[in-house]
């Protein structure tokens, strides 16, 4: 999975073509849910190219921004923004370095990445104060993105259902929310496709050229349309002591 982010790193940024006004509704609602203020020190844990960061900064105005991000290559893209601190290294290695405080953490489309959810809501419990919160961002198991069907499928595979991840939080000590939300949008055809040769999301690292190719065309027979209506749905889980 790093040989994956580490290939598309480059082209990260130019090759995620979802539109401004949903990047803002993003940044809006993981604010909105997150209680961000200008007494925070947050962190964005996964942060990839430190775009989410910046922005969330940006809006919000935190006392402190750390971008977390265990790939080189999104790091250093990530330097770009001096006003986030970039820290390359994985989850649990920040999270148990003392030296770090923070009261305000952010999973935005990562927590399918992390294998013992269960020893890090543990280590995060025992770090946190009573006020402070995390919240993961995620999308249910059955995707509505208009994908070929290998990739639905994959997507399912690889993405642990909401009620899992509650379970988890709860029985880890957490008192949890759930939110449900969905932006809308259109995408053009083109920009789509591009996206899905370039493998912008990582469940599609398993399929060779020749794949995304045979996928693509399945997408075309399926819809046959120069635009791409697009729905995703958003799950925003809240935890907190």
């Amino acid at each position: 999975m790093d040989e994956h982010y580490k290939n598309i790193s480059k082209n990260f940024n130019k090759v995620w073509k979802f539109s401004n006004d949903y990047k803002k509704w993003a940044v809006e609602r993981i604010g909105y849910y997150l209680q961000l203020n200008n007494k925070d020190i947050f962190v964005d844990v996964g942060g990839g190219t430190g775009t989410f960061t910046n922005m969330l900064e940006q809006e919000f105005r935190p006392k402190k921004a750390y971008c977390i991000e265990p790939e080189e290559n999104m790091c250093n893209i990530a330097r770009q923004y001096t006003n986030i601190e970039t820290i390359c290294s994985d989850t649990f290695h920040f999270i148990n370095n003392l030296k770090y405080k923070y009261n305000k953490i952010l999973f935005k489309e990562v927590i399918h990445h992390i294998d013992d959810r269960n020893k890090l809501w543990n280590n995060i419990y025992n770090t946190i104060e009573d006020d402070d919160k995390i919240l993961i961002y995620t999308r249910p198991r059955k995707i509505k993105f208009p994908l070929f069907k290998k990739a639905k499928q994959e997507f399912y595979n690889n993405q642990p259902s909401s009620n899992l991840i509650i379970s988890e939080l709860k029985n880890n000590g957490f008192k949890v929310e759930l939110f449900t939300e969905s932006f809308h949008f259109q995408l053009a055809k083109e920009e789509w496709h591009t996206m899905l040769k370039e493998k912008f999301m990582s469940d599609l690292s398993i399929f060779s050229d020749e794949e995304i190719l045979k996928g693509i065309e399945e997408i075309e027979h399926k819809y046959n349309t120069d635009f791409y209506d697009m729905e995703d749905e958003i799950f925003f889980i809240r935890a907190y002591k």
